[in-house]
């Protein structure tokens, strides 16, 4: 996993696309936290994409 890569295609500028439910948005979050927690390789990346679209999905 290049992680330079990740954080370049996070940091893209771009227009928002709705792609997934809320759901599953959710589920994204808790999966990149998990990742985030193993402290591995994109440990990093994966706490900051989980920090910034758990802002952005509504709470239950």
């Amino acid at each position: 996993m290049d992680e330079a890569r990740l954080w370049a295609l996070i940091e893209e500028p771009g227009e928002r696309e709705p792609l997934i439910t809320r759901g599953e948005a959710r589920a994204a979050v808790q999966l990149l936290q998990y990742l985030a927690e193993q402290s591995g390789p994109g440990a990093d990346v994966a706490a900051e994409l989980a920090g910034a679209l758990a802002q952005r999905v509504p709470a239950e």
